[in-house]
């Protein structure tokens, strides 16, 4: 009661006002400080829960990372193990392959200690084919009797009875092209190609006028019995100083014209050509077919009473009587039974007999 009494302040004393404003503040700094830790204790708290969850999130992904890392290290043991297998079936087989090359090579030795002559009959075969193609390619008959021979010389050197049909068919084929005609190419080209050259020498027909016939008397006659013949006479004497007409007999061409002229020439000289290019090409129509052209525009435009187109003409006609096209063989005997005994005899070679 005592201390009650002593805290009431007389009326006029303004003591209380002044401590009332002091209990609210600290009311409100106390409500202050709480909340500030309630909010740091919820911001701890909050920070900790994300921290876990990151945590957990990082440990999922390490976990899947781990996972992900264990297939690519299964799969590349995988493929480790393929690659050695694949790297051991391909050293087997580079192994097989080298002792088949070696087997091989052991056999070529072989053949060539025990057969050595085998690679002459190989060289015959292949000049009998080098003759074929001379003979069909190039119309070559020389070149190919040339090659047939070498082939029955080395087929000879070998001293081998059982290549005796071979040897008899040699000689049935080259007794077949020797018998054939032969065509000298070169020659025949090069007559042509000088006639051609003397195209330009040639003269050309020129226009024969004929002989006018001779104009009968005109004298006038004294005799009166004759009078009509003076008459006809003096008629044909008043005529005359009008028109003059005299009969002459046998056809006139007209002259060809310079241009006219260069062009018959060098179709001329075109025909020959053409006659020089059958020749290589075995054509027997084309070349008689020109130089049938190029006399008869002889005849037709050239003169023929010239010795120079004489001598043309002549060279012409023995020309055209030459045969340029034959029937060729289509095969020797002697290839097919070549390419039998080789076949044979490397059949042998590799079955080791």
């Amino acid at each position: 009661m005592t201390e009650q009494q002593e805290v009431q302040p007389n009326a006029a004393t303004p003591a209380a006002p002044v401590l009332e404003p002091k209990n609210n503040k600290n009311r409100s700094g106390a409500l202050i400080g709480g909340i500030a830790i309630l909010l740091a204790l919820g911001l701890t708290g909050g920070l900790y829960l994300h921290g876990q969850q990151n945590a957990v999130a990082q440990q999922a992904e390490l976990n899947a990372l781990k996972q992900q890392l264990a297939e690519v290290t299964g799969k590349l043991d995988q493929n480790n193990s393929k690659d050695a297998e694949q790297l051991a079936a391909l050293g087997k087989s580079q192994q097989q392959l080298q002792d088949a090359l070696d087997g091989l090579q052991h056999r070529v030795l072989d053949l060539n200690d025990k057969r050595p002559n085998d690679w002459m009959l190989a060289e015959s075969e292949y000049l009998v084919r080098m003759a074929g193609r001379k003979l069909w390619l190039e119309h070559d008959i020389i070149s190919a009797i040339t090659l047939l021979g070498n082939a029955d010389e080395r087929i000879k050197a070998l001293n081998d009875p059982s290549l005796m049909p071979i040897r008899k068919a040699l000689a049935e084929d080259i007794t077949k092209l020797k018998g054939m005609p032969r065509v000298d190419r070169e020659g025949l080209t090069l007559k042509l190609a000088a006639l051609s050259d003397q195209i330009e020498l040639l003269p050309l027909s020129t226009v024969s006028m004929p002989q006018a016939k001779a104009e009968p008397d005109q004298a006038v006659s004294t005799d009166p019995v004759e009078w009509e013949s003076n008459l006809k006479k003096n008629w044909v004497k008043f005529t005359e100083n009008f028109i003059t007409i005299r009969r002459r007999d046998g056809a006139v061409e007209a002259l060809l014209s310079p241009q006219q002229e260069i062009f018959l020439r060098e179709n001329l000289k075109t025909k020959l050509l053409q006659a020089q290019l059958a020749v290589y090409r075995e054509q027997q129509a084309l070349y008689e077919d020109s130089l049938d052209k190029a006399q008869r525009w002889l005849t037709q435009y050239f003169d023929t009473d010239n010795s120079a187109t004489q001598y043309m003409q002549s060279e012409l006609d023995k020309l055209k009587g030459e045969q340029i096209q034959f029937d060729y063989p289509d095969q020797f005997k002697t290839q097919a039974m070549l390419e039998q005994v080789l076949t044979e005899r490397l059949q042998r070679i590799l079955a080791g007999n």
